[in-house]
């Protein structure tokens, strides 16, 4: 089943967020970022409860500009800092790398623009500039 979101209307959508889901592939085509969630979705609690038959989930982002995103990863100041640090912007191509092992937290939407957190070794963030995104469910 296929939701579609657009970020370029008067309203934004409220949409679901796959939380604590690690994305096992991530795919970049024609201005399309594309997050492939681990199979056995739905025995987290963020999903179980909107798509307890769900095997697994798409989410497509469509750009509004290629290379229409930027990745940021929160890097400590000093050695032994527990708490300080800050984010540093990596190269687009470095998301693909954490495929795998990266977890959905949660994400804000605004108009044309969506701001993901999400987790690996340490918080990374995806700021990008998307009109709609799709959601496929796999069931």
């Amino acid at each position: 089943m296929k939701e579609i979101y657009y970020l370029n209307k008067e309203t934004l959508p409220t949409i679901c967020v796959p939380h604590d889901c690690v994305i096992k592939d991530i795919q970049m085509k024609d201005q399309t970022l594309t997050f492939i969630f681990e199979d056995n979705i739905s025995s987290h609690d963020s999903i179980r409860a909107i798509r307890p038959n769900a095997k697994s989930l798409i989410i497509r982002y469509h750009l509004t500009e290629e290379n229409g995103f930027s990745v940021y990863e929160w890097k400590k100041t000093g050695r032994f800092s527990r708490k300080d640090g800050c984010y540093r912007r990596l190269g687009n191509s470095r998301l693909f790398a954490y495929a795998g092992h990266l977890e959905y937290l949660y994400h804000n939407v605004g108009y044309c623009s969506i701001i993901i957190k999400l987790f690996a070794d340490s918080g990374v963030i995806l700021d990008a500039y998307v009109d709609r995104l799709e959601y496929e469910w796999i069931e």
